[in-house]
């Protein structure tokens, strides 16, 4: 019985078509149709103020929503806790302000998927054949774990509203979700016989570097224990690191340490041109830029929005960037010596007449995760118009937090509990957050083999 409610991690099964499942987002608050523009107007300005007041490049720099606090726990040598295990294996969206999805797809099995479409080199017949066959096998499997993991993600989505709490393997593992989580069990368990009958074929290929770079990925040394409470058993998983833990970085800030930083947004300033940026644009953002909790629910600041004498300065006691390594289970250098081919026919290196992508922002493999930005502390201050101070007032006095962007205030009252001041003398609110941890604000990326 306990073997039958363990939930086997499928993220680390080398699913084969995961990395085509589609992200869903169904963040909350949205922002509706007639105020979409000005939503997105104001988080690409606030993207461009990072970009000015931290020094950050849009070659890679990309900001990130919902609200996400980084208080992940030392885990001990070999293991990985679960948020921090999500974080950094999830691909990034391609778009340069984009939601973070703790189901999305992984990086990890984006990886194994282009290994799988790299052509074997054999002159045999008959095990080029056998070859063809297994991947047939391996794609019938997939479609079906795939198509299943899709309504899962759906349903997902569905209970937490985009907010990644809990996480997905933590929500999966639940008893809410046993029917979803046996069926992708089951699923999971026959796409990692047929993967491991296909690698057994390649392994008799001579294509250069492929053998040495599946070795590498199936080998357990290079993997981690994943931690989750709801799990009977820790199932391996392929690693990644981290430059500097949560809890170390706090105390070094804390103690003085780390850089102070300042962003200022205007509404009287353009949108940014996202065409600068590393993705070439950005898609539109589902969640309200303004946003105040009243009576325990969030809802959009329409006096903020539309005011365009708005100015609005975010400081930080202190900010970073954190790197983000995959583990030796992935060989980059294969990865840039393959970057045209050849693949299996129905792929080729970037799209076209010839076949599906493998690389770039339709591909298999589009970008990776290397680095997240946090900081410490942020204390806002925001002024306004005459008439926008005075429809919010009284929302103010009364609100119990303010979101300007992926930044979340908490405040218990107002001015009245926790220390936030608002000055009609001057139309400003002010406050500093009330948390005592760190956020992350976005992530650094690279592009994997990035068209010329």
């Amino acid at each position: 019985m306990t073997q039958q409610l363990e939930r086997i991690d499928f993220r680390q099964r080398n699913l084969a078509t995961l990395a085509e499942i589609p992200a869903v987002t169904m963040e909350y608050p949205a922002a509706l149709p007639e105020n979409a523009d000005q939503n997105n107007t104001s988080w690409s300005r606030l993207y461009g103020a990072l970009i000015d007041g931290l020094g950050l490049s849009p070659r890679s720099f990309q900001l990130i929503y919902p609200f996400m606090s980084w208080d992940w726990p030392v885990a001990n040598v070999g293991y990985t806790g679960a948020a921090q295990y999500n974080f950094c294996s999830t691909s990034p969206l391609f778009s340069a302000t984009g939601a973070y999805v703790s189901s999305g797809v992984t990086f990890n099995d984006s990886y194994k998927q282009m290994l799988n479409v790299v052509k074997a080199d054999t002159t045999d017949p008959a095990l080029e054949q056998q070859i063809a066959e297994a991947r047939n096998l391996l794609t019938l499997a997939t479609n079906e774990y795939s198509q299943t993991y899709q309504q899962v993600q759906i349903e997902y989505t569905r209970q937490t509203g985009g907010t990644n709490t809990p996480t997905f393997e933590t929500w999966l593992g639940g008893p809410g979700a046993l029917s979803w989580r046996t069926q992708l069990d089951g699923l999971a368990q026959v796409v990692a016989a047929r993967q491991r009958v296909l690698d057994q074929f390649l392994s008799e290929t001579q294509t250069p570097g492929l053998n040495d770079a599946k070795d590498r990925y199936n080998n357990k040394d290079y993997y981690t224990k994943f931690q989750d409470s709801t799990l009977a058993k820790f199932p391996e998983v392929p690693g990644y690191s981290l430059s500097q833990d949560a809890t170390t970085w706090l105390q070094r800030v804390k103690a003085g340490g780390g850089m102070a930083g300042e962003i200022s947004v205007q509404n009287s300033s353009a949108a940014y041109d996202y065409s600068r940026t590393w993705a070439g644009g950005s898609a539109s953002v589902g969640t309200f830029f303004w946003s105040v909790n009243v009576g325990g629910s969030w809802e959009r600041i329409d006096e903020f929005g539309s005011d365009n004498s708005l100015e609005a300065t975010v400081s930080f006691k202190a900010w970073d960037q954190i790197a983000i390594q995959a583990g030796r289970w992935y060989n980059g250098a294969f990865v840039t010596s393959v970057e045209n081919g050849p693949f299996i026919r129905g792929y080729s290196p970037y799209g076209g007449d010839e076949g599906k992508a493998v690389w770039g922002q339709e591909g298999i493999m589009a970008a990776q995760k290397v680095g997240m930005i946090v900081c410490y502390k942020p204390s806002f201050n925001i002024r306004v118009s005459a008439q926008s101070f005075s429809s919010f007032s009284q929302k103010w006095d009364a609100c119990a937090g303010l979101r300007i962007g992926p930044f979340e205030f908490k405040g218990s009252g107002g001015s009245t509990t926790s220390g936030w001041k608002k000055d009609a003398a001057s139309s400003t609110f002010s406050g500093t957050s009330t948390g005592e941890g760190a956020q992350i604000l976005g992530s650094t990326i690279a592009l994997i083999n990035p068209a010329e």
